[in-house]
């Protein structure tokens, strides 16, 4: 499955809307939010269909998994959308992030808890936003993100580091942007570790770099220190070292210019279980046989001269 879609769920009391745009999408919020009000309606549909008084306005199939035979009915489920509540103790094991990975349904994971064995993107995290009527309940982003640093007039200002999430691609290209600021760049060596690090960094003004299409597990931690550490701490997420180096125009490549203008529209769930490993597959597959060559280990030289450097900081920027 690709694509965006609007699911509209109502009962006799209210009506829940949420947008899914990726494949792997988690609800949370707090208790008498509505979560499991929603799980149960969809849940009494399936049982009961238009006798339940519930009213599924959508293009795919929607279904709950739940039970001990959560791994059987999985199998049964095509082209829908899936939903899991946090009560079911296997949405968090390996198991079924195995399991659901090259799947060609889209996910939507109702939970508080932090899924660490699934890649989803810091952007997929809905929570219920106040609307003009206690009757609609609509599920919008949970955290103020942006793609680009566009609010920050010279990166070097009061900046003394960035901490990257890996030690690859990645870490080389901000490593030279580091360079040319005349700050520091540090690796988390792993996203897991960000957290841990920015704590030893107190009192040093840091930009964490990280890949926002598999950052959800982590984004709680790392936000609710930003909210503490005002002063100290901003947050760059673009999609992925690969998207940020597509996005600068580098590569030209018709095709490329219309993927960034709509993802969804182009990643299929059953291959990509992220974006992330979309967009590495496509900068890899864009420059395969060329001197623009693309390692996610090793920083090809082609993109470390100054004039490249220059586009990818402007992409940055947002300029």
């Amino acid at each position: 499955m690709k694509g965006s879609y609007t699911v509209k769920v109502r009962n006799r009391r209210v009506t829940y809307t949420i947008e899914l745009e990726r494949n792997l999408t988690v609800i949370c919020g707090d208790s008498a939010t509505g979560k499991t009000t929603l799980i149960n309606s969809i849940a009494f549909y399936e049982e009961f269909g238009d006798k339940s008084g519930v009213t599924i306005d959508s293009s795919k199939e929607c279904h709950v998994l739940k039970g001990k035979n959560w791994y059987s009915d999985l199998v049964s489920f095509k082209d829908s959308f899936v939903f899991v509540d946090e009560g079911n103790d296997f949405l968090f094991t390996k198991e079924f992030a195995s399991a659901i990975s090259k799947t060609d349904n889209y996910y939507i994971f109702v939970t508080r808890e932090n899924l660490y064995q699934l890649p989803y993107s810091a952007k997929s995290i809905l929570e219920l936003k106040k609307t003009t009527s206690r009757f609609k309940h609509t599920y919008n982003r949970t955290y103020p993100l942006y793609d680009h640093l566009e609010e920050i007039d010279d990166m070097s200002t009061g900046i003394s580091a960035y901490l990257v999430e890996d030690s690859n691609s990645g870490f080389d290209l901000f490593s030279l942007i580091a360079d040319r600021r005349g700050i520091k760049c540090i690796s988390a060596h792993g996203k897991n570790r960000i957290l841990s690090k920015l704590e030893n960094l107190k009192k040093t003004k840091v930009v964490v770099v990280a890949d926002g299409a598999a950052f959800g597990a982590n984004m709680a931690g790392v936000y609710d220190y930003t909210l503490t550490h005002t002063t100290d701490v901003l947050l760059y997420l673009p999609e992925s070292t690969e998207w940020l180096i597509l996005s600068s125009g580098i590569i030209k490549d018709k095709e490329i210019d219309s993927i960034l203008n709509s993802p969804a529209d182009y990643i299929e769930s059953e291959k990509y279980m992220s974006w992330e490993q979309y967009f590495t597959h496509l900068l890899k597959a864009k420059t395969q046989g060329t001197i623009a060559e693309y390692s996610k280990k090793h920083l090809n030289e082609y993109y470390t001269n100054n004039k490249n450097i220059e586009q990818i900081i402007k992409a940055i920027r947002g300029s």
